[in-house]
C-alpha cells in the first residue's frame, strides 16, 4: 500500500516570459465558448511526462533520476493548433517534433523507470493545452509560428486552490 500521497507532479518544458506571452496571445485567438475555460497564462507548459501523485521517497528518487537525463538545447517551433476530442482540450503544438525533443522525452522516461514510473506507451504528441472542457472545437489549424528556445526542463508540482490549480516549478534541469 502506498504511503500518503503528498505531491502531484509532472516534468515539462516551462516557457520563459516572452514565449509564455506569445503562447497566450495565440491561445486567445482560438474561440472558446462556455462551458470551456482557458488555461491561465501562468500554467501554460508542454508536458514531457505526467507522473501523478507521489510520496516523498518517490519524489526524491524522481528528482535524482531526472538529473541523469542528458539532452541538448533546441528550438521548438509552435506552429499549429488542434484539439483532442476525447479529453475535450484545445492545444497549440508543432507540426514537426525536433529530434532533440523526442530524445529528451525518451531519455527522461527511461531515467524515471527505476523510481516506479511507467512511461506512457502512446506516441509522444507534444502540445501546450490552452483550453479545457471544450464542446465545440475551433477550425483554426495554423497559427503565427512561435519560436521557443529550450535549454532546460522542469519538475512541476500541481497545487489545488479554491479557485483552481496552479503549477509551481520544483526544480529546473539544464540541458546543454
Amino acid at each position: 500500500m502506498r504511503e500518503k500521497e503528498d505531491a502531484r507532479i509532472f516534468f515539462a518544458l516551462w516557457p520563459d516570459p516572452a514565449t509564455r506571452q506569445r503562447l497566450s496571445q495565440s491561445a486567445r485567438q482560438l474561440p472558446v465558448e462556455r462551458p470551456a475555460r482557458r488555461v491561465p497564462d501562468y500554467n501554460l507548459h508542454l508536458t514531457l511526462h505526467f507522473v501523478g501523485n507521489v510520496g516523498s521517497d518517490e519524489l526524491t528518487c524522481l528528482r535524482q533520476r531526472a538529473r541523469r537525463a542528458p539532452g541538448e538545447a533546441f528550438e521548438l517551433l509552435i506552429d499549429g493548433a488542434g484539439h483532442f476530442a476525447r479529453s475535450r482540450v484545445a492545444w497549440l503544438g508543432c507540426s514537426e517534433i525536433p529530434p532533440a525533443l523526442q530524445r529528451l522525452h525518451d531519455r527522461l522516461g527511461g531515467c524515471l523507470e527505476p523510481c516506479g514510473y511507467q512511461p506512457d506507451t502512446r506516441r509522444f504528441n507534444p502540445h501546450v493545452t490552452v483550453a479545457r472542457n471544450m464542446i465545440r472545437f475551433p477550425l483554426v489549424e495554423t497559427i503565427a509560428p512561435i519560436s521557443w528556445q529550450v535549454d532546460s526542463f522542469e519538475l512541476i508540482e500541481s497545487r489545488a486552490f479554491e479557485n483552481g490549480v496552479k503549477y509551481e516549478v520544483v526544480e529546473t534541469y539544464p540541458i546543454a
